[in-house]
């Protein structure tokens, strides 16, 4: 599967799969034998009684050595269809000070559209210090790496097996181990940044949410789950808010001031109006039909209805988690350009437990059969492209049922936290009175 590039083949996709199946089957309750199992094996190699052995280093030192043979495979075939080009490009001409937003390379006959922002922009310009593509790839694997270590900090009690999922996840381990797409990293880095900062206090809390929303100006949908994130249910919430759009916002108008309206039309509009037939959701439907096609009219529908999953979360009072998890989730629902790398994004959902990780797996193996069948052998190969419309459709119908699962779990907590406190369960029955 050359989407996917090194080690992107069957192999890999159906070794992740498995290992996600496992690592979920460990907390199963109708798959105690799988737990007892896996825990005889664990204590028979390390003599070890349970997994407080388990430190980060041992799942991020395979990783970045995975990542590291892959930035030398991804540079030593490079061609001139591979985006890190365009993105060579576009920090180099941001540090001469041209325009990063339409860049001309390998003797293409049109300039070419970057629509990611000034986040990315910077990225991009410190990758093209380099003077080679190796830094653009450098850079942006460093990205895909930090994720591990954030689901590490933000996990709490669960961050090993949380840590353990998100590696082996089929979100995560083919993109880290191929090629894991053009800024699709920075939207769960920022995100799951910004969660780690909620769990602090002062000023370096304020220091780490402000990062978080600079990164998440790199893809403009980012915006909507830091919003959900902010607004989540404390004192906090209305300065978090301001904070997030402040910087979103200073960011769109420095951008604007060096590089004028190509940072705001192609980063911003252009990003909603952003269009692919090969999208892994109802898109794959609609615009292969020619139903419903990228524009402005969709786009301002598709924003309104994101905001809407913003306030909902706000006014709720959801848990952050939930809260960035529901409005990331309308995001791929409606993003009309959704390649298998978009997958990526969904990594903080995985926090939300067994019921939705499972729907995650469900999603993310479709998506892996359906670009490696249904769109690269059936439909290019044999020109048979109904089997990948009728998977976007089932996509958008396991997005909706996540949806409908984590409304239920909150609304379930929230009934929980509001209920009358009751006799304590194993009260002693009252005697007479005296």
């Amino acid at each position: 599967m050359t989407d996917f590039g090194f080690l992107g083949s069957s192999a890999l996709l159906i070794v992740s799969i498995a290992l996600s199946l496992l690592v979920l089957a460990y907390r199963w309750p109708r798959a105690a034998a799988v737990r007892r199992a896996v825990d005889r094996l664990q204590r028979a190699i390390t003599r070890r009684p349970d997994w407080g052995w388990l430190r980060l280093e041992y799942l991020l030192v395979p990783l970045a050595a995975l990542s590291a043979v892959n930035v030398v495979w991804q540079v030593s075939t490079l061609h001139c269809g591979d985006d890190s080009l365009a993105l060579l490009v576009s920090g180099q001409a941001a540090l001469r000070g041209g325009n990063p937003f339409l860049v001309e390379y390998c003797s293409h006959p049109m300039l070419d559209p970057i629509p990611y922002g000034l986040a990315a922009v910077s990225l991009n310009a410190l990758a093209a210090l380099s003077g080679t593509v190796a830094g653009v790839w450098i850079v942006w694997q460093l990205l895909a790496l930090a994720v591990v270590p954030l689901v590490w900090l933000v996990g709490g009690p669960d961050r090993r097996y949380f840590a353990v999922l998100a590696t082996v996840s089929i979100l995560y381990l083919p993109n880290i181990a191929t090629n894991i797409g053009v800024d699709n990293a920075i939207v769960p880095v920022s995100i799951l940044l910004f969660l780690y900062a909620l769990s602090l206090d002062g000023r370096r809390s304020r220091l780490l949410q402000g990062l978080a929303a600079f990164l998440s100006t790199a893809r403009f949908p980012a915006l909507f789950p830091l919003l959900g994130a902010a607004g989540a249910s404390d004192r906090a919430r209305l300065a978090r808010l301001v904070g997030v759009l402040a910087v979103f916002f200073a960011a769109a108008a420095l951008s604007f001031a060096l590089w004028g309206w190509d940072a705001i039309n192609i980063v911003y509009l252009g990003e909603f109006q952003r269009g692919s037939g090969f999208t892994l959701n109802l898109f794959a439907v609609l615009i292969r039909q020619g139903w419903l096609l990228p524009s402005l009219a969709s786009a301002a529908v598709q924003g309104a209805i994101l905001l809407a999953l913003v306030l909902f979360v706000g006014l709720r009072r959801y848990s952050v988690r939930a809260a960035v998890a529901i409005p990331l989730l309308g995001v791929m629902s409606l993003s009309q350009y959704l390649d298998f790398h978009f997958v990526l994004w969904l990594v903080p959902v995985i926090l939300l437990g067994t019921a939705v990780n499972e729907g995650l797996l469900l999603y993310g193996s479709l998506a892996a059969i359906d670009v490696e069948v249904a769109i690269a052998y059936l439909g290019e190969t044999l020109g048979i492209w109904w089997p990948y419309e009728l998977i976007g459709v089932v996509l958008s119908a396991v997005l909706l049922y996540l949806l409908v699962v984590i409304v239920r779990q909150e609304e379930a907590r929230i009934r929980r936290a509001g209920a009358p406190p009751g006799p304590p369960r194993y009260a002693p029955a009252p005697g007479p009175e005296r």
